[in-house]
């Protein structure tokens, strides 16, 4: 990889986004990227457990975290808090160094990378200079700018692009967010001259299948944060400021078998024709293939026999899930009503089935609700002094943020996903540029200097 010196790297940034802090506890590209590079070895894979209680850990998953919590310890930093929890999570507590109230913030990403790609073997490979054509990976992978995928590609010719070998993902969704924010929480520690609040981050687990705040522990911090960003963001040049509401219903469907011609006699209790009754009440306005910018929908995904506690199939009975989504409170109320009445309607159309309501979850909240009215000037500011304008945007899904605002709701505000420098996540497609990474930790550390002015 082509290598630059840590001063002319300085000088070069400080040129390009005018910032004003002393120079000379910067990172270097290079640190950076060897950051990268050392989280994306580490097969950090989260399992998709349909329990909606548990909180499986894979090794890696506890590697990345040993990794990450040790390199931390050793920046030192006068009164910096490191704890790793039972559970793996990160959090990071570096104390006000001014004289004076200024709002705190929390700043969050996942350790943790999908299991919706393959992850096992992952082979970073690092493109110095790209010259603006195809990048061509092993498995016919090829991350081309001409293709969505890689569309963003054409704003960084000259730029370090890193991609996996092409039989893997690469896992920057989001060990971007974690390099990011490392690298943030380095340089202000070792650079007293840099001016701040109370800053915190968060590194999380489980954020792929959806548990990113199942295991997160508000006491470690012991209040509730002013501000939060959530760094695990696809779009540089937007940030979230809404989100779906996401809430998930399981419905039991218990049948009898009866041969139909004497069905009434014997109490035929038919659960297929009944769920699938029930499912039929939703009306198609609403399904996700009907709905886009702010409208919300209900998905009925899953309907098969459940099993028994020896694992045998009890073929008169089903199980059906729903996804509830919405931004509206008013839109999420109409769609509980509309299953509500479906259920009754369906209890008085097939007597002989017994239907219940076995889970009843909200997953994630809409930001909105709690979101701090003034954070997304401050974010906008901050991009623009590095030389990025960024506009707000309703991401139709869910965030970090988003979960620990539906698990915690009076003890963390809504947060803002914020762009990690992740690309065509989730996919063996998945690619990331190391410049693009410096200069988020810019933005970051722009934010957080602008809340010494409220």
């Amino acid at each position: 990889m082509k290598k630059i010196t840590l001063l002319g790297f300085a000088l070069v940034l400080h040129v390009m986004t005018g910032v004003a802090q002393p120079l000379a506890k910067k990172v270097s590209l290079e640190q950076v990227c060897n950051r990268f590079l050392s989280y994306v070895k580490i097969e950090s894979q989260s399992v998709d457990e349909p329990s909606a209680t548990s909180f499986p850990m894979t090794d890696g998953q506890r590697e990345i975290a040993r990794h990450i919590y040790e390199e931390v310890k050793s920046f030192g930093g006068k009164g910096v808090k490191v704890t790793m929890s039972d559970d793996y999570y990160l959090y990071i507590d570096i104390p006000s160094n001014v004289n004076k109230q200024v709002p705190s913030i929390l700043f969050m990403a996942h350790m943790d990378v999908s299991p919706e790609a393959p992850g096992t073997g992952i082979k970073p490979v690092v493109h110095s200079n790209y010259n603006g054509n195809d990048i061509v990976l092993s498995g016919g992978i090829t991350i081309s700018p001409n293709t969505p995928q890689g569309a963003h590609l054409k704003d960084l010719v000259g730029k370090t692009i890193i991609t996996s070998d092409g039989t893997t993902l690469l896992g920057a969704d989001d060990k971007t967010g974690c390099t990011v924010l490392i690298t943030m929480v380095e340089e202000i520690i070792k650079n007293p001259k840099f001016k701040h609040g109370r800053v915190m981050v968060c590194l999380s687990q489980n954020e792929d299948v959806g548990k990113a705040a199942l295991r997160y522990d508000p006491s470690v911090f012991g209040s509730k944060p002013d501000v939060v960003i959530d760094v695990d963001g696809d779009t540089p040049d937007k940030f979230t400021i809404a989100n779906f509401s996401a809430q998930g219903q399981t419905y039991y469907f218990k049948g009898n078998k009866a041969h139909p011609s004497r069905g009434k006699e014997n109490r035929y209790a038919d659960a297929l024709t009944a769920a699938s009754y029930f499912i039929g009440q939703i009306p198609p306005g609403i399904h996700p293939s009907q709905s886009e910018g702010e409208e919300g929908y209900v998905h009925s995904y899953y309907m098969q026999h459940p099993v028994d506690a020896n694992g045998k199939v009890i073929d008169s009975d089903y199980v059906i899930k729903l996804r509830l989504r919405y931004f509206d409170k008013k839109e999420g109320e109409y769609q509980r009503q509309l299953l509500a009445n479906n259920l009754a309607k369906t209890q008085e159309a097939f007597p002989f089935v017994e239907i219940e309501k076995i889970s009843d979850e909200l997953q994630y909240e809409n930001i909105a609700y709690s979101l701090p009215s003034y954070v997304p000037d401050i974010i906008k500011a901050a991009a623009h002094k590095a030389g990025v304008e960024m506009t707000t945007r309703s991401g139709r899904g869910g965030t970090t943020s988003a979960m620990m605002v539906a698990r915690f709701p009076d003890l963390m505000p809504g947060g803002c996903d914020f762009y990690s420098g992740q690309q065509s996540e989730h996919s063996c497609y998945e690619w990331c540029c190391v410049e693009e990474l410096m200069q988020q930790v810019t933005i970051v550390e722009n934010i957080i200097t602008g809340l010494l002015e409220k």
